[in-house]
């Protein structure tokens, strides 16, 4: 076999062999050739397809176009790539990209066009499936190259900042930064370039974007690489928190009254209230006496509210300074009762603490025994009278466990995935009953959390239920207390850092 032989051998195998469709014609646009991928594509087989109109598959309203492809060619001119629509034998539409030359003869004579047909349907749903994610995403979202310009953007932030994104395609993403903070931004543009990973942005700072007529707004900004076919490209999805942060100065302004004006009031006019109470020279009757003391319980739980949501809204702000320190849990237990003792035995109830080894941790002692006050308390408050509450202490590991064991109703079943959740309370009445303001849980797990510990809870063998947590012991604390020391450090540097619209 001579080599010209097997050329026409190696090509007709590509032909017969191609995943894309290869299809010949005339300069006048009669099929010649039609190859296994153009019967699976376009449902015409080579017999049927062979002698027939290239029309057959272009659409009615691509034939125009379709026509000055086939004048482009036969110039001799290249066409690569070109995006259009082709048509099915059921008339299914399908989005492809051709390219296109002519075909000669050995002796050098135009004999026809070689038209080659990439099917481009699963590219484009994907890309409208992204399309459409993109517009439905509520956040603002902004695509941006390695040089910082954006290339894609969707309706809410043209929403947000007031541009067409006719006008914002092209241009550096600085544009929708306030101009005093450019330069900041550009660093921390470079610097995800340098180490790209989903984050994000701004961590501990106040960030602003820029409208077009030059107002700025709070925004949280979310950054996450991806890669393209046309290199790396970093994705931003921006949230104007305009309005939660306005619900937060709402909020500051409540706690501030509630710290302010109503704490301290309050306070004192339960301390008077129990005064009066404790006065055995007072001269009240009977029924003075009972509203005097009702008075007087009420205003205490309205004093434990108050402080407990004081306390919880300090812990979500990071605004509690833990001193941490070297404690015998089992003294600190011991406090415990002691403090806990006339509560336990008004409402008929006894507290023990078994025997237990030498159990030290490193941790807040005024925190850790805020804990152990609201264990208390809540094992209190569900026993019957004439029960027992039970504290153990054991070394679990390398950590210290402290559990509470109450011979009470137990947990409903319904109760327990919100348990530590903020007022939460198994039965409204009783918790009104026994004066639960139902954040002691919540605020015991975040005590606990910060501390570097874990909290959790169960049934109790016999009934009842068991609440414990868990703290690192003294001998392997030490990573811990560094990092706590370090999120308090982390926490100082970002507050030295702050970023500020007016």
């Amino acid at each position: 076999m001579g080599p010209y032989g097997l050329q026409e051998r190696l090509f007709a195998a590509i032909f017969e062999s191609a995943s894309y469709q290869i299809i010949g014609e005339t300069l006048e646009g009669t099929i010649t050739a039609w190859n296994p991928a153009a019967e699976r594509l376009f449902h015409y087989t080579a017999a049927e397809a062979v002698g027939r109109s290239i029309d057959m598959i272009i659409a009615k309203d691509r034939i125009a176009e379709h026509q000055a492809i086939l004048a482009k060619a036969s110039r001799a001119e290249l066409i690569e790539n070109f995006e259009t629509i082709r048509v099915t034998r059921d008339g299914q539409r399908i989005h492809v990209a051709i390219n296109v030359c002519l075909a000669k003869s050995d002796a050098g004579e135009v004999i026809g066009l070689v038209e080659i047909v990439r099917d481009l349907t699963a590219k484009r749903l994907v890309e409208e499936a992204f399309r459409l994610a993109v517009e439905a995403c509520p956040g603002g979202v902004v695509m941006v190259d390695g040089a910082g310009r954006i290339g894609l953007v969707n309706g809410e932030i043209e929403r947000q900042f007031g541009y067409s994104r006719v006008e914002l395609i092209g241009q550096p993403v600085d544009i929708l930064v306030p101009e005093k903070l450019r330069t900041q931004h550009v660093l921390l543009r470079e610097n995800f370039v340098g180490r790209p990973e989903a984050r994000r942005m701004g961590t501990g700072r106040d960030l602003f974007g820029r409208r077009r007529d030059g107002s700025e707004f709070p925004v949280e900004v979310g950054l996450n690489p991806i890669e393209t076919r046309d290199g790396p490209r970093v994705l931003g999805v921006i949230v104007d928190i305009s309005e939660r942060k306005r619900i937060e100065r709402l909020k500051d302004e409540f706690v501030s009254t509630v710290s302010h004006e109503l704490r301290t009031p309050l306070t004192s006019i339960s301390a008077s209230l129990g005064l009066l109470t404790g006065a055995a020279d007072a001269k009240l009757s009977e029924t003075a006496k009972r509203l005097v003391t009702i008075a007087h319980s009420n205003s205490q739980r309205l004093v434990r509210l108050i402080n407990d949501m004081l306390d919880m809204e300090k812990m979500e702000s990071g605004k509690v300074v833990f001193n941490l320190e070297r404690i015998d849990v089992r003294t600190l237990i011991a406090q415990a009762i002691e403090a806990n003792g006339a509560v336990a035995a008004e409402c008929g109830v006894g507290l023990r603490c078994e025997e237990a080894p030498p159990c030290e941790v490193r941790a807040d002692s005024d925190r850790l025994m805020q804990v152990i006050t609201n264990l208390l308390s809540n094992a209190i408050k569900f026993s019957p009278q004439d029960a027992e509450v039970v504290i153990a202490v054991e070394n679990s590991g390398e950590d210290v466990r402290v559990s509470v064991r109450d011979h009470g109703p137990g947990i409903p079943p319904e109760f327990r995935p919100r348990i530590f959740g903020k007022f939460a309370q198994a039965d409204g009445s009783s918790a009104r009953q026994n004066g639960g303001t139902g954040l002691g849980l919540n605020i015991v797990k975040q005590i606990i959390t910060q501390l570097g510990g874990k909290v959790g809870f169960g049934d109790a063998p016999g009934g009842g239920a068991v609440f414990y947590f868990e703290l690192p012991r003294l001998s392997s604390v030490a990573h811990a207390s560094r990092e706590y020391e370090e999120r308090c450090n982390d926490r100082s540097d970002r507050d030295l850092v702050t970023h500020s619209s007016h």
